[in-house]
């Protein structure tokens, strides 16, 4: 069976030559021609934005800019952007590979205009680049407009109607007013929005066309009737009541999907048909060691149901890996939390179809790497920079999860044996004769220790050991594998329910989906709760001008540290949940606003008479914004200041940002080139790092490492600085960009000898090398698989460091000043002789806990029906303890008699009971110890098992505990009556 990509009804102007590299560069090129700036793509972590998981839309890096707190250089903007949609409104997941047009990882095209052209332009320059350059026909598509809104209390967009009908020859029958939930485009609840206009494209054949026409089957998810570009008109601002305030300025924001573009011009029915995923999808087939898997478009498969499900499985793998490479290659590390957590999310399901499906056993998407890189890797370069991390990445995520895939199946295997034991003792239950019974202990006892946890982590809520197996009794007998050991499965081990309901029917089972669904959207409701990232972004607070001027702050910091005669431009007050915050903004400032790791300058304004205190300074759009402790209406605010920094701050500052790039240069002359950092901290009392490396560095080369950069600081190499350069001329110097930074054209360039260490860089640093002093590592460790954290200090905060060391160190020899030997070896002998007391002292507690047992023989013992029942309880006693007692007891004991010992935990939060039955009681099948301390465990409010001479229990209501022991000879009378 095979399947034909091509579309012979689309647009006589499709070209499948047309490759989507010559695509993208087109509308760049078009946009450039009509001066917009090019502007690279921003990072898919969104720099500054606590309200988005990731970056999903083209206009997110221009947010300030529509907010009115940001200024760029330039009003027009073109660029391409990275997007991921998983999480939150936007979340295309679920759909991805179960359709042929949704994507996680996709291209965003936009053309932007900040306060410049308006509707007119956006429009026209929309036609003319569709039609008159990229050549889609004109007959099949079509343009919306807002149909107005009583809500908002607008009217229709009749401005952008009419321009359609004039700016292109669009007749009106192809202009269509559409509601708010399509042309209203909103960045959140509330904050900068505005009407959109989009053109959609008729792929139909002409007699469907015919049949149906088209201006119907816009917005209604029609496969073949689809959105192609977005032009939004950005005029208002949303208030938390609803209405809406118009900006002072009006934008374009424009967002086109280039996957769908790319499709439609090189006449494809299917984003993944196009060039853009062959290599993917080839490189899939190619591994895939099914034979009849050929190509994604030459499957040798019959059965219609298993084909598709192949060629999902082979869309599912492409999309994600895109997504996972990119995610990776600007700092998110699959992990248990946060971003993280979705990435780790995406890669496992892409494991899981290529394990399920295309019956791939063996880590494989690491090796998709090179082909997507040979691909995008061009227009991506952070993409090639990286590929030997971004695979470890990849391959230590696979490994570790396809071994958690190979324990999902030997628990599912263990339920289903447990499954078929309980319908096994159910039918014994059904034949008169036997008179037997099937209950949760009788179960216990057939049960592996194994299904007895699973049940028990799977079961979390039901309260008690016995109300668990209770559950899972009457979920087997109806012929069900359990929901909640499904959910178990899916959510620890990353089992996939499909995978389980398919190896369910295999054995005559059905999965308790309403269970599993119930769990599900437990977790789905906390999910979203948690992620909730809501923010009323109509609270932005306005700027007061003080002065008039209209250039914001210049920095001078780099070669002051005092200002004289400043002025402030603009201030304003700031409502926050601890109280007000006082912001002022300078026409001239030496004081560093928080960036790239390094932390914000405090200091001193005088103002007039007045001395304030800065508390910090942050960057915000244009603005460098100095937060104060002074209320402004105290302030007379055109009065000319006096800037002046913490010098003694800014110095130890100073030394650990150069010391981090010395550490920086170190690492990746040690560890490799495959280094990059993946985060920083840059402040007085240290600085930490965070970089790409999968094993831990061990002490050793972590003292060669330390030894490296104080060699580097001894040799007091001058700092070289260049400023203003641009990017391109100082990559090509052999600068070190960070990918997780966001540059623009023109950089500053940081130089500690051009052969060891040169950065473009932002921050402050140390005239020479040799002003630091010393350097010194205080930790490394784990921050995500793939990412280590060191933690160091220079400077004066490493002699600070350094002497309370030495203090330590001095305090500890005098502790030994009357030894001969040196202080190690006196440690050594310390630490030998403590354990060996360590040792003793639990011998002789045990040997005390162990003499308790005749004490109790003799005191405590029963009789009940001829058998010898004996009680005792222990304090101090661990569970281990009483299971090493419990031996004794029983041995002390002898035939004929039960034992039960008690303890309290250490803690005091829980109680240990251990219960002995002897080989004749056992043999006559009068009693099983596995019987009494399923009672007894959950008296206590537990559970527990083991063998039928030797078994216990634990519970968390140790007040109980000498009750329960009380009521051992009892119980005993219970189970043999």
């Amino acid at each position: 069976m095979s399947h034909d990509p091509m579309n012979p009804h689309l647009q006589s102007s499709a070209d499948p030559s047309r490759s989507s590299e010559e695509i993208r560069q087109d509308f760049l090129q078009f946009f450039q021609a009509k001066g917009h700036e090019v502007v690279s793509s921003a990072s898919l972590v969104p720099e500054g934005d606590g309200t988005l998981l990731f970056t999903n839309a083209g206009m997110n890096q221009f947010k300030d800019v529509f907010l009115g707190t940001g200024q760029r250089s330039y009003a027009r903007a073109v660029d391409t952007q990275k997007c991921l949609r998983v999480s939150g409104k936007h979340n295309d997941l679920e759909e991805v590979g179960h359709d042929t047009y949704h994507h996680t990882f996709f291209e965003m095209l936009g053309n932007w205009s900040f306060g410049d052209y308006f509707k007119a332009e956006a429009i026209r320059w929309a036609w003319e680049l569709l039609v008159e350059r990229w050549g889609l026909a004109p007959d099949r598509l079509y343009a919306t407009v807002h149909e107005g809104d009583d809500d908002f209390g607008l009217s229709a967009d009749a401005e952008a109607y009419d321009l359609w009908l004039s700016e292109t020859p669009l007749p009106e029958e192809r202009v269509l007013y559409e509601p708010s939930k399509e042309n209203f485009w909103m960045m959140g609840d509330t904050g900068p929005c505005g009407p959109c206009s989009e053109l959609h494209v008729d792929l139909r054949p002409p007699e469907a066309r015919q049949e149906t026409p088209g201006r119907e089957l816009v917005n209604v998810d029609h496969p073949q009737v689809m959105e192609l570009w977005n032009l939004v008109f950005i005029q208002y601002n949303a208030q938390t009541d609803g209405s809406l305030e118009p900006l002072d300025d009006q934008h374009v924001d424009t967002g086109m999907g280039f996957e769908r573009m790319v499709a439609v011009l090189q006449g494809k029915e299917s984003t993944y048909d196009t060039d853009l995923f062959a290599p993917l999808l080839k490189a899939m087939a190619d591994r895939s060691p099914r034979e009849e898997i050929r190509g994604y478009d030459d499957l040798h498969i019959e059965d219609d149901d298993e084909h598709e499900q192949v060629r999902i499985a082979l869309r599912v793998v492409a999309d994600h890996i895109r997504a996972i490479a990119f995610a990776i290659s600007d700092g998110v590390m699959p992990s248990n939390e946060g971003r993280g957590y979705v990435i780790r999310r995406i890669l496992r399901r892409a494991v899981r179809y290529g394990y399920q499906t295309l019956e791939l056993e063996e880590p494989f998407l690491h090796r998709l790497v090179d082909p997507l890189i040979e691909k995008m890797g061009g227009p991506f370069d952070g993409l090639a920079e990286q590929q030997e991390f971004i695979e470890q990445a990849i391959r230590s995520e696979e490994e570790s999860f396809l071994e958690t895939l190979d324990t999902g199946i030997e628990f599912f295997e263990s339920t289903v044996r447990g499954i078929q034991l309980v319908r096994e003792m159910e039918e014994k239950s059904h034949v008169p004769e036997h008179d037997y019974e099937l209950t949760p202990l009788k179960l216990q006892e057939k049960l592996s220790r194994e299904v007895i946890d699973l049940i028990e982590k799977a079961y979390v809520d039901s309260g008690s050991h016995n109300t668990a197996l209770d559950s899972f009794i009457a979920t087997a007998r109806r012929g069900y594998f359990p929901g909640q050991i499904a959910f178990l499965l899916h959510d620890t081990y990353g089992f996939p329910i499909d995978l389980t309901q398919l190896m369910a029917r295999e054995r005559g089972l059905d999965v308790d989906m309403a269970g599993y669904e119930t769990l599900m959207e437990r977790q789905q409701q906390r999910a979203r709760a948690a992620s909730d990232f809501a923010v009323d972004q109509s609270d932005v607070h306005s700027w007061v001008t003080v002065v008039p001027g209209d250039e914001t702050s210049v920095f001078v910091g780099y070669d002051q540290n005092t200002v004289e005669n400043a002025e402030i431009r603009a201030a304003r007050e700031v409502k926050t949940e601890e109280g007000r915050r006082y912001e002022v903004e300078l026409s001239r400032t030496p004081f560093y606003a928080e960036a790239g790791g390094q932390v914000g300058d405090t200091g001193t304004l005088r103002i007039g008479d007045d001395e304030v205190r800065v508390l910090d300074t942050q960057y915000e759009g244009g603005h460098i914004v100095h937060t104060i402790d002074t209320p402004l209406g105290q302030l007379e605010l055109k009065r000319s200041v006096v800037a002046e920094i913490d010098t003694e701050r800014r110095n130890r500052i100073r030394a650990h940002h150069t010391a981090t790039h010395l550490m920086h240069a170190v690492l990746r002359e040690t560890l490799g080139e495959h280094v990059q950092q993946k985060g920083s901290l840059v402040a007085p009392d240290r600085l930490r790092f965070d970089f790409s490396h999968f094993d831990a560095v061990d002490e050793d080369t972590l003292r060669h490492i330390e030894r490296r950069v104080n060699t580097a600081i001894q040799q007091n190499i001058p700092k070289q600085e260049a400023r203003d350069v641009p990017i391109d001329e100082a990559l090509d110097r052999g600068a070190t960009a960070l990918f997780d930074e966001q540059y623009g054209d023109r950089v500053r360039v940081i130089t500690f000898d051009p052969d060891f260490s040169m950065e473009l860089c932002g921050g402050t640093h140390v005239d020479a090398t040799g002003e630091i002093g010393l350097f010194r590592f205080l930790s490394e460790g784990s921050v995500a698989s793939g990412v280590r954290r060191v933690e160091a200090v220079a400077g004066k905060a490493a002699l600070e460091h350094v002497e309370s060391e030495l203090e330590t160190l001095t305090r500890a020899r005098r502790q030994f000043r009357s030894l001969h030997t040196s202080l190690p070896e006196a440690i050594a002998e310390v630490q030998e002789e403590r354990d060996r007391l360590a040792g003793e002292v639990d011998q002789l507690r045990r040997g005390q806990l162990s003499d308790q047992l005749d004490t109790f023989i003799a005191e405590n013992a029963a009789s009940v029906d001829g058998i010898t029942v004996v009680t005792g309880r222990l304090d101090r006693a661990s569970m281990d303890d009483l299971q090493e007692l419990g031996q004794q007891f029983r041995d002390k004991l002898g035939e004929g008699a039960v034992g039960v010992l008690g303890s309290v935990g250490e803690d005091g939060e829980k109680a240990y009971v251990v219960a002995t039955v002897a080989d004749d009681l056992v043999d006559d099948g009068a009693l099983r110890a596995g019987d009494l301390v399923g009672t007894l465990g959950d008296r206590l409010g537990g559970g527990g098992g083991g063998r039928p001479s030797l078994a216990s229990a634990g519970g968390r209501d140790p007040e109980a505990l000498d009750t329960v022991l009380d009521g051992v000879p009892a119980l005993v009378r219970d189970r043999l009556e």
